[in-house]
């Protein structure tokens, strides 16, 4: 009796597959059909009031408060009004670094004061806040300015407004933002926050070791939000 054509067909003999293979298999064909690998969502910025400090890498912030003032027109009539923050600031680096100010809308800012991204509201018709370490008065018994200068009064103990933070010593740091002359001063104010990191490698004395955090790895990506501090507005009256 002859065989059939071909000769008899080898019967396969069955493969097994561990289960955890196939488990894989079936969740990457889901993750598939649903638009690929997620990444995790990241943590939202921090929530943060009166008080609260931030670690914002190069520097260690505590937000004070925020104040509406009034400086008094020498001339009679209408003051002065303007919006002030006040911050405590730790520079956590080795060299002193000027305090700097926020950006400007397409105007990057400068320094540590860079870090602070966006207040909300904005001050209209403004040209940005003032950014400095606040002098004080002759006789008041206070730490003046951390430069140690001399304001204009020379021997009365006057100290001059300073613009440098100098390693591990807290300094005062106020944004003062002119208010217009109409319009209501607002019951709150909200700061949006970046961080530094720093970065690899030498540096010459043009070139910076801390940068700010940016919300992406491209090159032109903005700076992340790491936290979002409401301050209430005081009203502090005349100074």
């Amino acid at each position: 009796m002859t065989s059939p054509l071909g000769g008899a067909r080898r019967r396969r003999r069955p493969v097994a597959v561990p289960a955890i293979a196939l488990t894989v298999a079936t969740g990457l064909g889901v993750t598939v059909a649903l638009g690929g690998l997620r990444r995790a969502p990241e943590e939202p910025p921090r929530r943060l009031g009166p008080g609260a400090s931030l670690d914002q890498g190069g520097f260690t912030t505590r937000f004070v408060e925020s104040r509406a003032v009034v400086w008094p027109n020498p001339f009679g009539g209408m003051g002065r009004r303007f919006l002030e923050v006040e911050l405590q600031v730790t520079n956590r680096g080795d060299a002193t670094v000027e305090v700097g100010a926020p950006g400007d809308g397409g105007t990057p800012g400068l320094f540590y004061a860079e870090s602070l991204l966006r207040m909300t509201p904005a001050v209209e018709g403004g040209a940005g806040p003032v950014v400095s370490i606040p002098g004080t008065a002759a006789g008041n018994g206070e730490t003046g300015g951390d430069d140690g200068s001399l304001g204009s009064g020379g021997g009365g103990g006057e100290t001059a407004p300073s613009r440098q933070l100098h390693p591990d010593l807290p300094a005062t740091v106020v944004l003062r933002y002119e208010l217009p002359d109409s319009g209501s001063v607002p019951p709150r104010v909200r700061l949006d926050v970046g961080a530094f990191e720093r970065r690899e490698g030498s540096f010459t004395h043009l070139e910076r070791e801390w940068s700010l955090v940016r919300d992406g790895e491209e090159a032109d990506a903005p700076p992340k939000v790491v936290a979002r501090v409401t301050l209430p507005v005081r009203t502090a009256g005349r100074v």
